[in-house]
């Protein structure tokens, strides 16, 4: 199995599209290649804390790729990075 993990921080302008982003952030499950989906919000806050994160989990390598250039998935891209003003990611193989 493979997860991608991304960790976002919203724009100090942007903190009221939270839940607009994670709405457009769960629509991705409509992709056929997505296994599994979550998508949590802060609860702590502190200065090195994020704003939300996104785990997504695919059967392989190929399935990811399939996703992140999904028709669905770039106008969710675009405008993730419209409001965000950081964001880190982690990809790895899960044993």
């Amino acid at each position: 199995m493979f997860r991608h993990v991304v960790s976002f921080k919203l724009a100090d302008d942007k903190k009221d599209m939270m839940d607009e982003a994670k709405k457009r952030l769960l629509a991705l499950n409509a992709i056929d290649e997505v296994v599994n989906m979550q998508v949590g919000i802060n609860e702590f806050k502190s200065e090195r804390s994020f704003d939300f994160v996104i785990v997504v989990d695919f059967k392989n390598l190929e399935d990811y790729e399939v996703y992140d250039n999904h028709e669905l998935h770039n106008p969710v891209r675009d405008f993730i990075h419209e409001i965000i003003s950081d964001a880190v990611a982690v990809d790895y193989f899960v044993e």
